[in-house]
């Protein structure tokens, strides 16, 4: 079988079906939750591991996963001088509400 993504490198398989939810809102109000999908990987970075490291394939060592917006949309927030600007107030991954990863 051909594999959905055979741009991720072996070690990065599991990456291909990851879906990605950012939460955004402005002041707890006009909540948006678009729905991002991986559509991209890029082996031509700047490594986080510049000198490698023991257990990790010299493949996964740089790179980036390119995530895009599962549809095209648009949102409207409020612009006004007392208005607080739209915040990002969580991420989740694969649907999965029990980590934190913005703090």
């Amino acid at each position: 079988s051909v594999p959905k993504h055979p741009y991720l490198p072996r070690d990065l398989a599991w990456l291909g079906g990851t879906e990605v939810e950012l939460w955004i809102d402005q002041e707890g109000f006009r909540a948006i939750r678009p729905m991002m999908r991986l559509m991209g990987y890029s082996p031509r970075s700047r490594s986080l591991l510049p000198y490698g490291e023991r257990g990790v394939s010299s493949d996964v060592s740089g790179g980036v996963a390119e995530f895009m917006p599962v549809k095209r949309e648009s949102f409207a927030f409020h612009y006004a001088t007392l208005d607080g600007p739209p915040m990002l107030r969580r991420v989740t991954v694969g649907g999965d509400e029990s980590r934190d990863y913005l703090s």
